[in-house]
Parts: C-alpha cells; structure tokens; sequence
C-alpha cells in the first residue's frame, strides 16, 4: 500500500513500488554502459555523440564501476535527505527559498506556472549548490536545512561522481567535433563558482485518474548536461526532435506526442541541456521534456528525483566552440556571462524567484 501524506514514515520506498503500466506509449533510447566510455570504447563513445545529435536523451547504464555505484547507492540515500527536508515545517522551508538571481534553495508548489493560462505546477523541490557542499563549512555561502548540512558528506562524494561522469561525456562530444576537450571541460571547473547544483524533487500522488497535472511544465534544461535518477515513471519526451518542436504557450507546436520515459534500473537518464546547443551553435541538441505524475498505479505513489545539474561556470561567456564540426556563430550576445543566460533561461520557462 502506498504511503497516505499524513504518515509519519518513510514514503520513499523504491523496492515497493509497482511496475511500469506495459500499455503506455514510450519513447526508445539508447542504453550506454558508463564502464565502456571509462574505458574508451570507440563504438560506445560513438553512440553517445550518436544520442546527443539526435534527441539529446540517453540510458547510462551505471554498473561495473564504483563512480556509478556512488551515483545508484548515493541517489537513493539523497532521496531520503530529501524527504526530512520536505517534512519540515513551510515557514521553515520558505527560509531557504530561491530568490533574486540565485537558483539554490527551495521552490514551493505553485511557483511555477505550466500554461497560458497561468496554471501552477504541483512539484515542490530543493536545489543543493555544488560549491558548497564541496567545502569546508566556513566557506559557504549560504544557510542550509540541518538534513543537508547532516548529509554534507553524502553530496560532497554525489556531486564530485556526477560531475566527473558530465565532464567524460563532454570530453567525448568535444573530441567528436575537433574541439580539445579542455576547451569544454575549462568551462566547467568544478571548484569554481556555478549553477551546478543536486536537485531534489517530490512530486504528489495522483489527485484523479483523470489526465493528471503537471508536476513539471514542458521545457529544455538551461545548463549543458542533466544527469537524471528516478524509480517511478512521469517523464515525458516530445517524439519529435526538440530541432522540429517550436514552442508555443509552453507546449510543443505542430505534429508530435508526449511519450513516457520508462525508468530502468540501475541507469541514470542522461540529456543535454541549451547550453550544450549553444556552445556547439546547433549541432548538439537538448530534448523537449516534462513531468506528470506516474502512470497507473505508480500514480498513488509520491514522486522522488534526484538530478544533478552541470552548468558553466557563473563567469563563462557563452561564446561558440571553435572546432571543425562546428559552424562558426553570428549571435550578437556571445560576451553574456553563464550567470546571466541561465537566469533569463530560468525566469522565461514561468518560475517566480520571488515565491
């Protein structure tokens, strides 16, 4: 039985929950084992450039190796942190709530709108900053909710695995595109300042059976590479390329569906985010997603994510590539910090900063 929200228990409980509905349309990746691309398997490393042209979404298989196990075990253990933190009182919560140009912190549900009409998302979620969970206590730069300061360690190891699974991947696409992979990883050095953060999300139960809210509104993630752990189904990728997907009142315009992403376990979901787009002038692509409660009875279930988000450096100027599969770029705002661009990325998709 699920979890009822007035419990005073663990609901967040992966081994219980019920399989995937096998009716539902879903959406087909590519399963590519992250011990190979350590290894530097050719065939491997060209299926993920392969990917990443293409939809821009991918299947890391995380076994054979202890940086995926630090992800699979280290994911799990977070979604829990999450939970203490999503029990403690709103008033207490809203003290660390995003505002101003900063990203970290929480957002309320209804933060965010999903549609023209104005419709609030239902999600609720806690961004942890990379740069502070990575050093000492006296060098941070902002509060943090006892349940994170308790797991400091636990996201310190996360984001120090994720981080260095985004920068091999960007190092293959790099190498693919004639670009040195150091011009690409320089911009994401992981001891500078950045948008990097974990992600934490709990979405509700399904209120009806009916076609369910969004927990999360269509969009396309503002940093460069989005590293994605869930257990339970309620991603959804536009079938046609988000190249092909104009956006109109937050929805894809013209022919196409919304298909599921069915979870697997064991991997990590993997897409590419604009700034990938745009450091590559349009060769990479980042795909057009969103979240809804889980299908069928997964749907009863609350809804926990754990995302790692790599973003360039807050002082990187989101200038093109130069390398000899990428064309070169006329865009007019190259000299705009990562800062900047992400915040207007930010502010554009609905989320009100001030709430």
């Amino acid at each position: 039985m699920p979890h009822k929200e007035e419990q005073n228990t663990t609901e967040f409980t992966p081994d219980l929950y019920p399989p995937f509905p096998p009716d539902i349309p879903t959406v087909e990746l590519q399963t590519i084992s992250l011990t190979k691309l350590l290894a530097g398997d050719a065939v491997e490393q060209n299926r993920v450039f392969s990917a990443c042209v293409g939809r821009g979404f991918f299947y890391l298989d995380l076994g054979g190796c202890q940086v995926g196990e630090t992800i699979r075990n280290g994911a799990e253990q977070i979604a829990l942190v999450g939970e203490r933190v999503f029990q403690l009182p709103l008033d207490e919560k809203l003290k660390y709530r995003m505002g101003g140009k900063v990203l970290f912190g929480y957002k309320s549900a209804g933060a965010t709108v999903t549609d023209k009409a104005g419709t609030p998302d239902t999600a609720e979620f806690f961004n942890v900053g990379k740069n502070d969970m990575i050093v000492p206590d006296d060098k941070m730069n902002r509060p943090w909710p006892a349940p994170v300061l308790e797991a400091k360690p636990l996201f310190a190891d996360y984001v120090k695995s994720a981080h260095s699974v985004g920068m091999r991947i960007l190092s293959i696409l790099a190498d693919r595109l004639g670009v040195d992979p150091a011009e690409i990883t320089g911009r994401h050095r992981i001891e500078e300042h950045s948008g990097d953060h974990v992600r934490i999300t709990r979405g509700p139960p399904r209120a009806t059976e009916e076609m369910p809210e969004i927990q999360t509104p269509s969009h396309t993630d503002f940093g460069t590479i989005t590293i994605l752990m869930n257990w339970l189904g309620g991603l959804q990728v536009w079938s046609e390329s988000s190249r092909k997907a104009q956006v109109g009142d937050l929805h894809p315009e013209g022919a196409g569906e919304w298909l599921w992403v069915k979870p697997k376990r064991g991997c990590a979901i993997i897409n590419l985010g604009d700034a990938a787009v745009r450091f590559t002038n349009g060769i990479l692509c980042s795909g057009r997603h969103r979240v809804i409660p889980s299908p069928g009875a997964q749907g009863r279930w609350p809804r926990y994510s754990i995302v790692y988000f790599v973003r360039p450096e807050d002082e990187c100027l989101m200038s093109t590539l130069q390398g000899k599969g990428i064309p070169e770029s006329s865009k007019a705002d190259e000299g705009l910090t990562a800062r900047e661009w992400i915040f207007r990325q930010a502010t554009a998709l609905g989320n009100r900063l001030d709430n």
